[in-house]
């Protein structure tokens, strides 16, 4: 939500302020929480939604930022006073702000969890030097890690024996991880090679059945090419025999002609002869 007026320092623009929070301008978070449950402006009512919002103008941010806030700390003793620009960064490093003990092992849930102790950021060295909670390694030099908290007595073989047998089991889920990672692989890469040798059995027998229709278009040109040369063949044959056929008519016919030729001539001389 917005800031508390009365942590700033100085005059505050009215026009500045969120109308959600005090009269006008609308806190990027005041008005969003109130548009989960309302769909008009807060000032006006009218309708108004996410969608329609806009960026404050850069003179306002600008009159935004250079105004002068304490520290969120002041009562506990921060008299620092900051733009409204730089707060979240003196903040985030401020000596009286509350933290949390860093022997919390993540959240705090209960006594088992580590230190439920949040002290001032100030006091952290101090705390930590006496907390109850700081570690500290076993003195015999096995290794292992204990708590000022722990009151039993340490036994280092136990320890050592537990340890070993945590990372024997987790070296045991490793392997099983990758046994069944590798099955998973193997059986993946089995798969795809049932497929590939299905896909290249379907290949085989396609190029089988084109080879097939191949040869039969061979075989079927052969015998066409047979065929054309016996039917050349025989048109070769016949031609000759007409040539001769040819020569043995231009033959009788000069001998005839010539016959008729002699007859005509011996026709005339017996003419000639009778008169």
């Amino acid at each position: 939500m917005g800031f508390d007026l009365e942590r700033f320092v100085g005059y505050v623009n009215e026009g500045l302020l969120c109308c959600v929070c005090r009269d006008h301008a609308f806190c990027s978070a005041c008005i969003s929480s109130w548009l989960l449950h309302h769909s008009s402006c807060p000032e006006d009512r009218l309708p108004l939604d996410v969608g329609s919002l806009k960026p404050l103008y850069r003179y306002m941010r600008n009159d935004l930022n250079r105004l002068q806030i304490r520290c969120v700390n002041a009562a506990q003793g921060c008299d620092v006073v900051s733009s409204l620009e730089n707060l979240h960064t003196h903040e985030d490093e401020c000596e009286f702000a509350f933290i949390s003990c860093s022997n919390t092992d993540g959240e705090y849930i209960c006594c088992h969890c580590g230190c439920p102790v949040q002290v001032e950021r100030r006091g952290l060295e101090a705390h930590l030097s006496e907390c109850s909670f700081r570690s500290r390694s076993c003195p015999n030099g096995c290794g292992h890690t204990l708590l000022s908290t722990d009151q039993a007595p340490h036994n280092c073989v136990a320890e050592l024996r537990t340890e070993v047998e945590m990372l024997r089991a987790e070296m045991l889920c490793k392997v099983e991880e990758v046994r069944r990672e590798m099955e998973s692989r193997l059986d993946s890469q089995r798969r795809h090679m049932v497929q590939k040798e299905s896909q290249l059995k379907n290949e085989v027998e396609e190029l089988k059945g084109q080879l097939s229709r191949v040869m039969c278009d061979v075989r079927a040109l052969l015998g066409a090419e047979r065929l054309r040369r016996q039917e050349l063949a025989e048109a070769e044959l016949e031609k000759r025999e007409l040539l001769e056929l040819l020569r043995d008519l231009q033959t009788s016919e000069l001998a005839l002609l010539t016959d008729l030729t002699l007859d005509c001539i011996k026709k005339k001389n017996r003419e000639v002869t009778v008169i």
